[in-house]
């Protein structure tokens, strides 16, 4: 598969990015070997002045040990020495005397921290800050401050679904389904209680490792961010069904976005309050339709053709099967996913 590479960065900024851990005092883990409190790896995108990096190396992406995990876990021999290397730099200075609105991303399920590397420097570069937040045990592999590492517990596979053949058959039919926004979501969220309320409990506890993530960024950033209009929320899958739920139970969270992430969770009876766009591939439209109803805010959505689930991701640039990621052109898909968060974070947290 022979794919130019998008440039990075196309906004006024260079873009920075650093790792850091927040353990979360009040949860024990019960992922993993369930030992000790949950743990939550975090990277930053930030924007610095290009001035700032002249002559500094661009940061890899991925570690050896991670490059290992996702090779095995995409079925795939290398990725392009392009795609190692990303148009950020380590511990570049912050710009002195500017805050920027602060952008949570959340991955999907046994995805990983950098799964939209491309998307999060395209946003730092204009004029953000964003939060990758890594799931301990719920991501291909997390890496942790003391060199501590965690992968994804296997365990989950079996307590996904209640039973793994009817639920894809329930699926497959549901994808499939018929009818008005309200009845497809009806039988959405009847198949998620009966077939995947393992998920459905999962989403809550995402949430919960976003909010630790924003307390940390408190003191750790406090000078860099500016609160004054809320905190962004997107995200891809699992990632984006979690922006999802901030917007709904998180007051700091003022808008959000889910690229093509079913909308797991309990809703019933609640009202969304704060603007929302839903981006989605065509055959995945049965499973989101939840974030455009129920609604007292501005709700959008952007239905991309040609389109796979994890296409939306940089896997896109690596993964040589459409039946994967799609027949759009590579390029093309990321210039309307940056183009569509650009515009809805610039509306509803720059004004």
């Amino acid at each position: 598969m022979n794919i130019t590479l998008p440039k990075y960065v196309s906004g006024e900024y260079a873009v920075g990015t650093e790792c850091f851990t927040v353990i979360d005092s009040e949860r024990k883990e019960v992922l993993g070997p369930g030992e000790g409190n949950r743990k939550i790896a975090v990277r930053m995108y930030y924007p610095v002045l290009k001035e700032t990096v002249n002559g500094m190396q661009r940061a890899d992406i991925f570690s050896k040990r991670k490059m290992q995990a996702l090779q095995k876990t995409y079925h795939i021999k290398d990725v392009s020495q392009e795609m190692k290397k990303a148009d950020y730099y380590e511990n570049a200075a912050h710009v002195e005397g500017k805050k920027f609105p602060l952008l949570l991303y959340n991955h999907g399920y046994n995805a990983y921290l950098e799964a939209n590397t491309f998307l999060c420097c395209e946003l730092a570069s204009n004029g953000y800050i964003v939060a990758s937040v890594g799931h301990a045990h719920e991501a291909i592999l997390n890496e942790y401050e003391d060199g501590s590492y965690d992968v994804y517990d296997k365990k989950i596979n079996k307590m996904m679904y209640d039973n793994v053949l009817t639920t894809m058959i329930s699926q497959m039919l549901l994808l499939k389904a018929k009818g008005t926004k309200e009845e497809v979501y009806r039988k959405f969220d009847a198949f998620q209680r009966k077939h995947t309320r393992y998920i459905m409990e999962r989403v809550p506890q995402w949430g919960q490792d976003s909010m630790c993530v924003v307390c940390a960024l408190k003191q750790r950033y406090a000078q860099w961010i500016d609160f004054s209009k809320g905190i962004g929320a997107t995200g891809h899958s699992l990632g984006g069904a979690t922006a999802y739920y901030l917007c709904h139970h998180e007051a700091e969270i003022a808008c959000g976005i889910n690229i093509d992430g079913g909308v797991f969770g309990d809703y019933e009876g609640m009202t969304m309050t704060k603007p929302f766009l839903q981006i989605c591939c065509a055959e995945n439209y049965n499973v989101e339709t939840r974030s455009l109803l129920a609604t007292n805010a501005p709700v959008e959505c952007e239905i991309f053709e040609d389109m796979k689930h994890i296409g939306f991701t940089d896997a896109k640039f690596f993964v040589p099967f459409p039946f994967l990621v799609g027949k759009m052109d590579a390029n093309k898909m990321y210039a309307r996913l940056a183009a569509c968060h650009l515009q809805f974070f610039s509306k509803y947290l720059k004004g």
